[in-house]
């Protein structure tokens, strides 16, 4: 993986830095030396220890399918690609048996922990080393290392795009993935099969809920959208099942619930591990700025390290400390970095071109105002632009609210060869003179044509027209005019634009009225957006400040707006585009719609992520109960069901309430009811009423496993454990109202007037 294209830019808190240099042993140092250093210098702490074990003289390995020599041959045979034979893969399959009773075994190249094949693949020959060495696993707990290792699955949250992106959407960052996205799907996957295979179910449960409630926020976070993301994980570790306390012992539980996003939306950051020939490397940068794969040497230690560091937030001190790792791996972070003498020059030609403009170009720390010739803003930074530019030129269409779009003025690649400097004074030089050099460049004078200044209204008047340069106007006319390819032959913004084409071309004259209703819908859509972003129908204080100078017969009120300009940055803090995406509702021209349609979730009522009332957790948690509480009723017991959506199921005997969603729940309980003995008592207003007249039937259990597994086909996770594993088993008829547990007294009702979506914790 040298790639030279890859760039390590993500930053990270320079202690961070500083103290991973410190653990590498400084510099001058080789591989192995760092990585001894890096053992013993944090073997005490927490990222470590929760992987020994109490007593330090105990071997983890009771028993072992063969000799250590032919272990080793097994290893070797692996390591060298060559098919292993029929004796050596029985070894493999018997397996290793552990100090806790857990069996780990070999089989097709994937690990087995007690006969069930781990998420992601692992590093066999890695593992084999160790389960090889006495001495290397003595004190270690490796069915923890293990089973952390079998868990990085990565790819375990499934993205959910429409087939069709528009093109708009990945400009303005619509689609943008969490970096956090392949540490989460590990977590989730480590947490359901730590509930499922090592937490003891809770009581009165046959398994534990928390896999459940882990697989169903892995299963929700299939959203491109960053912020939204980042808000779920926040939402779902608020409101946890309580038996997720049981995994504090390991320390990155903790920090997710903590958890803080990355504010780093243009860097990249890959998954720091990968398997090379069954082996566990990892990928550091190299001295120029590029990344290779090294090897981590086999020692239980660095890998509790690194698998506490990968199971850890990205913006954790844990996360940021691996990355200061892969970064100081070879070479030190400079605090002193060389400029290029060429780039030098450019800089100080752009320095005396910003100075030699200084009442038309300013700066706000990355940011560069360039104002053009008849008013027009132009915000420039360095950023990655169209056409692979770095830079990035916004065309300002309000201040306070700010309000800006993109634009382009070049396409080709001229900026390869051209230092950064001098690239950007051949933009500010453009749009300096935006009215003459959009002469050559036909997007600009669209731009130009079709935007009326800042602050000016869409369509000014006579009296707007004195605060703008009238030679400035005159030579843009000419361009106008001249424009050979026809577009943009008007300026859309001046006053009675439109008299010479009406008079030249008759026909337009009587469709001249559309233009009427264009305008108004234009005005709307903006109000509308301005209120659905939080702006109200407030007008912005740039339109405000062209008009107080109108009223006073002032000159062009620049001073005021440029002052705007630098209070406007105070809004790009707490300004996320994300969530204003249907901003551009106007451009999906219906059909994206209806792809869309196709590929939305089932609405979850408004209730928090992983909450027990939505998604597996209702058919695996809530379900269950009601089956449960039909069982406890004795004979003669009444229930209600409500025959509308969003009405309520109720019992006679216990608290129990439910709120009915579909028609397909209807029949589920409808079903549940026939199969333990009760019948239809009549309506009840808009709900049904059923007694119990009998007893359950004699194959009610395998008439629920049948119906769930129909169920399960269509509502359930892709992989999922039986939904009837949690269902308890047929009981005898009561004889009389006994004891409800607590769980079958709760109110589970979507809206509850007891204790609301926001207090409920399942």
């Amino acid at each position: 993986m040298s790639k030279r294209g890859q760039k390590w830019t993500h930053e990270v808190d320079e202690s961070n830095h500083l103290y991973s240099q410190e653990l590498l042993g400084g510099p001058n140092q080789t591989s192995q030396q760092r990585w001894k250093h890096l053992q013993k210098t944090t073997f005490e702490h927490a990222d470590v220890q929760w992987a020994r074990l109490p007593d330090d003289t105990l071997d983890p390995v009771i028993s072992s399918p063969c000799t250590g020599d032919e272990l080793k041959e097994i290893i070797q045979r692996i390591s060298d690609g060559v098919r292993l034979n029929n004796t050596q893969r029985i070894h493999l399959h018997c397996g290793f048996i552990l100090h806790d009773g857990v069996q780990i075994s070999i089989m097709g190249g994937r690990l087995l922990v007690n006969g069930r094949t781990m998420p992601a693949q692992v590093p066999i020959v890695s593992l084999l080393n160790v389960l090889s060495s006495k001495k290397t696993r003595l004190g270690w707990d490796l069915t923890k290392i293990f089973v952390a290792f079998g868990s990085l699955k990565t790819d375990g949250v499934e993205p959910r795009l429409p087939p069709r992106i528009l093109r708009r959407q990945m400009r303005r960052g619509r689609v943008n993935n969490s970096l956090d996205k392949p540490g989460v799907s590990s977590l989730f996957t480590w947490i359901e099969w730590m509930a499922e295979e090592h937490l003891t179910a809770p009581e009165n449960y046959l398994s534990n809920p928390l896999s459940i409630w882990a697989r169903d926020v892995r299963n929700q976070l299939g959203t491109p959208d960053r912020s939204k993301f980042d808000g779920l994980i926040r939402e779902a570790f608020k409101r946890p099942p309580s038996n997720l306390e049981n995994l504090h012992e390991y320390p990155w539980i903790s920090r997710w619930n903590t958890y803080v996003p990355s504010l780093q939306l243009d860097t990249k950051r890959p998954w720091p591990f990968t398997i090379v020939g069954n082996k566990f490397k990892i990928i550091v940068r190299t001295k120029n700025n590029a990344s290779r794969k090294t090897a981590v040497p086999d020692e239980p230690g660095v890998w509790a390290l690194m698998l506490a560091s990968a199971y850890s937030p990205l913006t954790s001190k844990a996360g940021e400390l691996l990355y200061a790792l892969q970064y100081n791996w070879t070479s030190h972070k400079s605090k002193t970095p060389q400029i290029s003498a060429p780039l030098r020059r450019s800089i100080q030609f752009l320095h005396e071109v910003i100075d030699g403009n200084p009442d038309r170009v300013f700066i706000h720390h990355e940011h560069i105002l360039v104002i053009g010739r008849l008013g027009h803003y132009y915000d420039v930074r360095i950023a990655r632009g169209a056409h692979g530019a770095p830079f990035l030129i916004e065309a300002s269409d309000g201040l306070k609210s700010r309000r800006t779009h993109p634009i382009c003025i070049h396409d080709g690649n001229f900026h390869s060869a051209v230092p950064l400097g001098d690239t950007l004074v051949s933009v500010i030089l453009t749009l300096l003179d935006d009215t003459n050099t959009s002469a050559e460049i036909d997007s600009l004078m669209q731009h130009v044509a079709l935007s009326s200044p800042l602050g000016f209204p869409q369509r000014t008047t006579e009296k707007h027209l004195r605060l703008i340069d009238a030679r400035a106007l005159e030579s843009f006319k000419e361009v106008v005019a001249n424009n050979i390819l026809g577009r943009g032959s008007e300026i859309t913004w001046l006053p009675h634009s439109n008299t010479q084409r009406i008079e030249q071309n008759p026909p337009f004259n009587a469709n001249r009225h559309m233009e009427h209703l264009f305008r108004r819908n234009l005005a709307f859509n903006q109000r509308r957006w301005q209120a659905d972003n939080g702006g109200g129908a407030q007008r912005c204080q740039s339109d405000i400040v062209i008009q107080h100078a109108l009223a006073a017969d002032a000159a062009p009120p620049h001073p005021q707006l440029i002052e705007l300009w630098h209070q406007s940055f105070n809004e790009i803090a707490s300004e996320t585009r994300e969530d204003h995406i249907h901003n551009f509702f106007h451009h999906f021209r219906g059909r994206e719609d209806w792809i869309q349609a196709r590929n939305v979730e089932p609405e979850q009522n408004g209730l928090p992520i992983g909450d027990i009332r939505n998604g597996e957790r209702r058919h695996c948690e809530v379900f269950p109960r009601i089956w449960e509480a039909l069982m406890m009723h004795p004979i003669g017991a009444t229930f209600r069901m409500g025959v509308v959506d969003g009405t309520v199921l109720s019992f006679e005997n216990c608290h129990l309430a439910i709120t009915i969603r579909n028609a397909q729940e209807r029949r589920i309980i409808r079903r549940f009811a026939t199969l333990l003995g009760y019948v239809e008592q009549g309506h009840q207003g808009n709900a049904l009423a059923f007694v119990r007249r009998d007893h359950p039937r004699n194959n009610a259990r395998r008439d629920l496993t049948l119906l769930l597994n129909r169920a399960q086909e269509t509502l359930g996770a892709p992989g999922s454990p039986p939904w009837w594993w949690h269902y308890l088993q047929v009981c005898q008829t009561p004889r009389e109202v006994p004891n409800f547990r607590l769980e079958l007294e709760q109110d589970l009702r979507d809206r509850n007037n007891r204790n609301g979506p926001e207090d409920f914790v399942p």
